[in-house]
């Protein structure tokens, strides 16, 4: 049971990239900038979201707050980085032995800046005394994608496979910040993005599908939301294998800016409404490439 639970409130967050609700009760509570910035643009300089960490609060049932989020886009000695950290806390994280969930992908910066390519991804859960890990290298030169998958320090598994030629393997944080900066295109109403990930289990897609304004309207007017803030409404679908999901998708709304804000999955597995909500986003005032590097106490795998 308790891997049921985190299983969904983690998939909440899916890069994703990820999807954070809010009870439509508390919809107008909240100010019309809500996940807005005065620096935003649509497209550029991929290192212009150096130092942004945004940080998201998760409830379900009648527990509030149950489990905590961030992700964030960093440089540490020259090397660019994403991270994301979830885990679960309370009452809550007791009944789940604290299961927290880490994904880092290490990153070059290529087309003139604008997007970012996986150079490696990493993925950990951590339950209790056992912890299953991930690790993906991708070599762009030779063509060619490694992996080792460990459960505590054994290895289980090894893989070897080609990179098709014109092919990236952008992994879910990978093409959160890509999809962020209009590398697959103008991001616009009633539009499907297919990017490809790493394949796992005979999935190798990932699918960003934004609803048209007919079907927003109706979907907005269903929930009680404000109809005059700029929001897209996605579905999204990731291979099941990245999150341990029966189905790998999610709906969710975004800001106009493209940070998720507010999903709501309602009588999920019997397990009662499940909410999370974007909270803040920090992003130094300071040269960016000196701003504070969260410390995560990530194990040395992932340091």
């Amino acid at each position: 049971m308790k891997k049921v639970i985190f299983s969904i409130l983690i998939f909440l967050m899916a890069l994703v990239w990820v999807c954070f609700p809010l009870a439509a009760q508390q919809e107008n509570t909240m100010s019309p900038g809500w996940g807005e910035y005065a620096s935003f643009q649509s497209e550029g300089d991929i290192r212009r979201f150096l130092g942004e960490t945004l940080f998201f609060d998760i409830s379900f049932l009648w527990f509030q707050n149950a489990a905590s989020a961030q992700v964030g886009f960093y440089e540490k000695d020259g090397t660019y980085y994403a991270l994301l950290d979830a885990q679960t806390k309370g009452f809550i994280g007791f009944f789940t032995a604290y299961r927290r969930h880490i994904y880092k992908t290490t990153f070059d910066i290529v087309d003139d800046g604008k997007r970012v390519r996986a150079k490696r991804f990493m993925r950990e859960v951590i339950d209790g005394g056992k912890m299953e890990r991930s690790d993906h290298f991708f070599d762009y030169d030779k063509r060619i994608h490694n992996w080792v998958e460990y459960v505590n320090e054994d290895v289980v598994e090894t893989g070897k496979e080609e990179i098709p030629p014109g092919i990236n393997f952008d992994d879910v944080l990978t093409a959160f910040y890509n999809f962020r900066n209009g590398v697959y295109g103008k991001v616009e109403k009633g539009k499907i993005y297919t990017i490809k990930t790493i394949p796992e289990k005979g999935s190798n897609e990932i699918s960003v599908d934004i609803k048209d304004l007919q079907l927003e309207s109706q979907v907005r007017q269903g929930e009680g939301r404000n109809s005059k803030r700029e929001e897209y409404l996605m579905d999204l679908i990731v291979p099941k294998e990245v999150f341990k999901t029966d189905t790998g998708r999610l709906r969710f709304w975004a800001s106009k800016h493209l940070i998720p804000i507010e999903s709501t999955i309602s009588d999920y597995a019997f397990l009662g409404d499940l909410h999370a909500v974007f909270s803040k986003r920090d992003y130094p005032s300071q040269d960016i490439t000196s701003s504070k590097i969260p410390d995560p106490a990530l194990s040395p795998s992932l340091q």
